[in-house]
């Protein structure tokens, strides 16, 4: 009996531990995502396809080896005409004459190696700053992911606080609510003021489960952001809003560097990209040059016997250089380079917008923040203020001072600076966020968040 009563207790035990929820703050959601979240994985996946497009490139100059082989039944051997008199004939007359064997077969070995070909290296250094493009896109693709993450789990957290709230407010609605039904009851109370503060408790209580349900949502997005399976449980365990709002970090303006900026790195690289290209099309007006060779050995065969020993097979031999060089081509390198100063022209009016959408956007997020900060302090001012009137009225309340009216009033007013509360808190998370992206310090603000 005490060992199966030992073995129920493990089990339990087992039980509850593999079915405990896991609590996992901010942080270890954006570790987490980086390494489960689909859209990184696929990032990822671009940049590895653009490393195999670099080798793919490359090969384009490395030398070109292989091997050739055909085999050939003339049903027809081809009929040339000799002047008849070569052979003793008439002259002016022609002697129809078949020249071949009616099968043939040849084996050959041909090496390729390009000495001079400015548009595949131009070609070769493209698919370079590609792949530097498709990590700056990547890490784009990483910050969108994190900014979106840390955007639903304060959001989560936000709701959190307001489940706390109505939680708090519906024990004490429902202990108004029984304090004056036994009012009621005794004849010191009017049955209007029993309806009022039940329709107090029952909105409260809709407000709860409708907080709980958007609570669930809200992880379930977080999770599927994240890429974590949806049956996992999960519970927030962070008090950086807190943190945020006692200790905000300092903001004011630096020298900040734009070319740190994620934006302002792809559009450089893309820059780059419209350069070589304008060179590429340069370089196809210059010619190319491929040296080249090749080893075969050739049978003529009366009869299908190729692998019968004794047969003779003739060798032959080759090397040599090949020059190849458009002189006109319709006008289309003219087009195709006249595009690409167009886009570079582009590119570096993109450049100078984007310098300046970056000031601007560093001023306006400096001034979101602060707003947002001071919003904060305001509205903490007044919750503690609508908090203080509604126990006061309460007490009042108990005490038949104050009528159920007021009562319903104060308990609204209240509600009211908690949900603006909560929205403003949101706000300033928010506002921290889009300031430390538009730096380029996402990643390090949520590493560094305590």
């Amino acid at each position: 009996m005490k060992f199966n009563g030992l073995l129920l207790i493990l089990i339990l035990l087992g039980y509850l531990a593999s079915n405990a929820q896991n609590e996992i703050t901010l942080k270890q959601c954006v570790e987490y995502s980086l390494k489960n979240s689909s859209n990184i994985k696929m990032a990822n996946f671009d940049v590895a396809l653009s490393e195999q497009r670099i080798k793919e490139t490359t090969g384009f100059y490395l030398p070109n080896f292989g091997l050739s082989s055909s085999i050939d039944n003339n049903l027809l051997i081809t009929t040339q005409l000799l002047p008849a008199e070569m052979l003793g004939g008439k002259a002016g007359t022609f002697i129809p004459v078949k020249f071949g064997t009616p099968y043939n077969m040849s084996i050959g070995l041909q090496l390729n190696q390009k000495l001079y070909d400015l548009s595949t290296i131009y070609d070769i250094k493209s698919s370079k700053v590609n792949k530097e493009l498709s990590e700056q896109t990547a890490q784009k693709t990483n910050e969108a992911t994190i900014y979106g993450i840390s955007a639903t789990y304060y959001q989560a957290m936000i709701i959190q606080i307001q489940i706390k709230m109505l939680k708090t407010k519906l024990a004490s609605s429902d202990r108004s609510l029984k304090s004056t039904e036994l009012l009621f009851q005794n004849g010191a109370a009017k049955k209007i003021d029993v309806d009022k503060i039940r329709v107090s408790y029952n909105n409260t209580k809709s407000q709860l489960q409708q907080a709980e349900l958007s609570y669930s949502q809200s992880l379930n997005n977080l999770k599927f952001q994240m890429g974590m399976p949806q049956d996992k449980q999960v519970v927030l365990q962070d008090n950086v809003l807190e943190n945020l709002i006692k200790n905000p970090k300092n903001i004011e303006s630096k020298n900040y560097q734009i070319e740190n900026t994620l934006d302002y790195k792809l559009k450089q690289t893309n820059f780059t990209l419209m350069e070589i290209n304008r060179k590429k099309s340069l370089a196809a007006y210059q010619p190319v040059v491929t040296l080249y060779g090749n080893a075969r050995v050739s049978a003529m065969r009366k009869e299908f016997n190729f692998l019968k020993a004794g047969e003779d097979w003739y060798p032959s031999s080759a090397v040599g250089i090949q020059l190849s060089w458009s002189i006109f081509s319709g006008l289309q390198r003219d087009a195709r380079l006249t595009q690409s100063e167009l886009n570079i022209q582009k590119a570096k009016e993109s450049l100078s917008l984007t310098e300046q959408s970056f000031k601007v956007d560093i001023s306006n997020f400096e001034m979101k923040f602060k707003n947002a900060y001071e919003n904060i302090q305001n509205e903490k001012e007044n919750l503690d203020l609508a908090e203080s009137v509604y126990k006061n009225v309460q007490l009042q309340y108990q005490q038949g001072v104050s009528s159920s009216l007021e009562l319903i009033q104060t308990e609204s007013s209240f509600e009211l600076a908690q949900n603006t509360y909560l929205n403003k808190l949101f706000d300033l998370f928010v506002a921290r966020m889009d300031l430390e992206k538009a730096q380029g310090n996402l990643m390090n603000f949520i590493n560094n968040l305590q």
